[in-house]
């Protein structure tokens, strides 16, 4: 029955995760800019299902993630890589107890991903190599990675919690 009760659960974050992303809230923001996400759901998913089912997962999340953007870029090469690494961790780190640790991989993941997005704007659009998209993206790297870095521990561990097999 418990093992149900996760299966749903998983289910059920995974399709809210885009809606949430869409509609934070604005006490979530920092000038209006929401926290990664992706990388709030993946982490806990990858630390305990290893790195195949997570890679996996990461890879309709970032077609799901995706499909809701107009732009040419992805989050799929970037939350494909983090998947591999966190589940290859979390099959050698079983004790992920510390809320310092979930908060320090969020925020090296929403760095990853904030920075892979920016090189793939960067490579794409070859005139955005101005100063003005510079500094704005280096703007919107700093808050994603501030408010990721301090909503994580709480969402992730709670998601590490709820999908603790049996």
């Amino acid at each position: 029955m418990a093992r149900k009760n996760t299966k749903f659960l998983l289910f059920f974050t995974a399709i809210c995760l885009p809606l949430i992303t869409i509609i934070s809230p604005d006490w979530l923001k920092i000038n209006g800019i929401s926290p990664c996400w992706p990388v709030i759901w993946l982490l806990p998913f990858s630390l305990k299902n290893g790195p195949w089912r997570s890679s996996i997962a990461a890879i309709f999340l970032g077609i799901f993630m995706d499909s809701f953007t107009l732009d040419k870029v992805s989050f799929v090469p970037s939350l494909l890589l983090l998947s591999l690494a966190w589940g290859q961790y979390g099959l050698y780190n079983k004790n992920l107890k510390l809320l310092f640790n979930i908060g320090l991989m969020a925020i090296f993941g929403t760095v990853f991903v904030g920075l892979s997005i920016w090189i793939q704007k960067i490579i794409l659009y070859g005139d955005l190599r101005n100063d003005w998209f510079n500094s704005w993206s280096i703007y919107v790297l700093i808050s994603e990675v501030i408010i990721t870095g301090l909503v994580a521990p709480f969402f992730s561990s709670w998601l590490l919690l709820a999908y603790k097999k049996d």
